[in-house]
C-alpha cells in the first residue's frame, strides 16, 4: 500500500473538496532505532527536534497552511472544540470547524478516525483506543456535528486488527457496561472472538463501525489495516514496545 508520497498515503474515501486529510507512513523521516524512521510523536523518547524536523517535512509535502494541532493523549472519551485560540490540550478528539487548521491524531495500534460532512465545513479527528471506544468517544464527536447523520461519513485508519488484538474478558464486559440496551449488547459480544482459555481477540473496527451505524451513519471507509502485522508502514507498541507514532490528519480548505 505505498503512494507516490514519500511518507505519507491519501485516505480512499469520499470526501468534499474542501477538506483535506493524510495519514502518515513509518518512513521517510529521520528518527533513529527504535523509531526509525519517521516518527511523529514527541512524547515517545524519540530525540524531539528530529521529530520537529519529521513534522516540518511533512508539512512542507502537504503545503500544509501551518503546523498541525496536537492532543496530550489520554486514552479517554473527551473531545475539543477547535477555536481559533487553540492550545495543548488533554483530550483524544478534535471536532472542527475553523479553516486552514490541520488536527492531528498519533496512532501506535490505536484506531484513528477521520470524520467529516459531505456538506457544511466540519471534521472530527478521533484517537480511538478500547477505553475510548468503550465510552462513547465516538458519540461524543458526532453530536458535535450539525450536520445530519446522512451527510457524515467515516474513515478508519491503521489499527491493530482482530487477528491479533489480544485482550481479556474485562474489555469486553467495560464495553458491555457502557451498551444502552441488549442489541447493543449482543453485537459487542460478537466483536470479540475466544482466544486460548482466558483471552479475547478484539475487533476495534467493528466495534467502531457499530457505534456509527447507531448513529444512522452508513457511509465508512477504510479498516482493512493491521498496524501490527505492516512493520514496513506502520508503528505497533504491541509489536515493539518503544517505537514512534504514525498521524492522521485533517483539515478544512
Amino acid at each position: 500500500m505505498r503512494s507516490n508520497h514519500p511518507n505519507f498515503f491519501s485516505p480512499d474515501w469520499p470526501c468534499p473538496p474542501f477538506v483535506r486529510s493524510v495519514v502518515t507512513y513509518r518512513f521517510g523521516g529521520n528518527s533513529k532505532r527504535p523509531y526509525a524512521s519517521n516518527n511523529m510523536a514527541i512524547h515517545v523518547g524519540d530525540d524531539i527536534e528530529i521529530v520537529q524536523n519529521n513534522r516540518e517535512k511533512l508539512c512542507q509535502n502537504l503545503s500544509l497552511p501551518r503546523q498541525p494541532i496536537w492532543l496530550n493523549q489520554v486514552h479517554g472519551n473527551k473531545i475539543i472544540n477547535v477555536t481559533h485560540d487553540y492550545s495543548l490540550s488533554d483530550g483524544d478528539g478534535f471536532y472542527c470547524k475553523e479553516l486552514d487548521k490541520p488536527c492531528g491524531i498519533l496512532t501506535a495500534d490505536c484506531l484513528p478516525i477521520l470524520i467529516c460532512s459531505t456538506k457544511k465545513k466540519e471534521i472530527a479527528a478521533i484517537h480511538a483506543g478500547w477505553r475510548g471506544l468503550g465510552s462513547g468517544i465516538i458519540k461524543r464527536a458526532l453530536d458535535m456535528f450539525e450536520s445530519s447523520s446522512e451527510d457524515v461519513i467515516a474513515y478508519l485508519g491503521p489499527a491493530i486488527s482482530s487477528e491479533v488484538f489480544e485482550v481479556g474478558y474485562e474489555v469486553r464486559e467495560y464495553f458491555c457496561d457502557h451498551a444502552e440496551n441488549l442489541v447493543e449488547k449482543n453485537r459487542i459480544k460478537a466483536a470479540f472472538e475466544k482466544w486460548g482459555e482466558n483471552k479475547l481477540l478484539a475487533d476495534l473496527y467493528e466495534l467502531a463501525r457499530m457505534d456509527f451505524e447507531l448513529y444512522g451513519i452508513s457511509k465508512i471507509y477504510g479498516g482493512n489495516f493491521c498496524s501490527y502485522r505492516n512493520s514496513e508502514l506502520f508503528y505497533s507498541y504491541r509489536r515493539d514496545g518503544i517505537t514512534g507514532r504514525n498521524a492522521s490528519i485533517i483539515w478544512l480548505k
